[in-house]
């Protein structure tokens, strides 16, 4: 990291900590764990499972191609709300799109010649201002979160289309704006630490549920 990225992953840390990068998240008192999910193509053939009508898929990454950034725009919700961002630093690329039948097909599409990467690294849905489901990392080995609003019939028969159990668990939100005031006072005054690995490192994994 150099200065130049070094004073821009500071100012994100100064927005993140003031809440500017704030949005709904997964509010509900349980939530179901799904684990080891790594085919994106079987994940979008089965996710209106979990996503009732006039729901809304949240797709944030840094390295999203332009095709696939043309195509979330064509089908664009109109009705979309801010969501919590996953990542701090780079400032990824964000996309609020409708889940329809259309939408769901080019998505299979697309992930059917592109790497999810191309994407998205982060992907979620919500409805009426309340999230459904987070995936944090999506296909990279993190677990899928859902909300307990999700019906349990709906979950399960989720995770066995996809061939994996599911658990449920209390849901333990592990954000907390004044971990993002110490990693930039840190970041500000490196002199007065002793730091085996970047603190910029700490502040991303940190940044998840």
């Amino acid at each position: 990291m150099d200065l130049k990225e070094r004073e821009a992953f500071k100012e994100q840390l100064r927005v993140m900590a003031a809440g500017r990068g704030d949005g709904i998240d997964l509010d509900s008192v349980d939530r179901w764990v799904i684990e080891d999910l790594r085919d994106a193509v079987a994940f979008f053939h089965q996710v209106s499972t979990l996503t009732p009508e006039n729901s809304i898929l949240y797709f944030e990454g840094c390295g999203i191609i332009p095709e696939v950034a043309d195509f979330y725009a064509r089908h664009r919700a109109p009705n979309a709300v801010p969501v919590v961002r996953d990542t701090i630093f780079p400032i990824p690329e964000t996309f609020h799109v409708s889940v329809t039948t259309p939408l769901l097909e080019g998505m299979i599409a697309l992930l059917k010649q592109h790497p999810s990467q191309a994407c998205f690294d982060h992907v979620k849905a919500y409805r009426a201002e309340r999230l459904l489901f987070a995936f944090h990392d999506a296909f990279d080995g993190s677990s899928l979160l859902v909300s307990d609003l999700v019906p349990e019939e709906n979950v399960r028969a989720f995770a066995s289309a996809l061939g994996r159990d599911c658990r449920r668990e209390q849901n333990v939100n592990k954000r907390d704006p004044e971990q993002l005031r110490r990693f930039l006072w840190a970041l500000e005054n490196p002199h007065k630490l002793r730091m085996n690995w970047p603190w910029w490192k700490k502040a991303l994994l940190f940044w998840k549920k």
